[in-house]
Formats: structure tokens, sequence, C-alpha cells
């Protein structure tokens, strides 16, 4: 167990400043909307580099994978 003594008020008082700063600005710690997947060349390029099809060829399928 951690005694209070063993932290740094300075330190803890940095971090709580460092907080309310980005609080008051609310600019990176506001939750995000839905992500945007991006565009068709961005999601074939993510499917090839896991190593799955294609976007082309995996629309062009007759049927799903099951």
């Amino acid at each position: 167990m951690v005694k209070d003594t063993d932290t740094n008020p300075r330190l803890v008082a940095a971090a709580v400043v460092a907080v309310l700063l980005e609080i008051s600005e609310r600019g990176s710690l506001a939750p995000s909307g839905q992500r945007d997947p991006g565009g068709a060349w961005s999601k074939d390029h993510r499917r090839v580099q896991i190593g799955r099809r294609n976007l082309f060829r995996a629309r062009t399928r007759r049927s799903t994978t099951r």
C-alpha cells in the first residue's frame, strides 16, 4: 500500500492543473462521434494489409463468407 508521504505534492498539483487545463479547452478530451472509416482506397489498403481479399474481389463474390 502506498503511503501519502510517498507522493510528491508538486507532481500531484502539476497533474491536477494539466487535467483542468485540458478540460477547460474541451478539445482533446471531448468524445468524438462515429469514426469515419475512410474512402474505398483506405478500406482496400487495410483489408490487403491484414491478409483479406481486396475490396473489389470482396464486392464481386457471389455469396457471403459464412
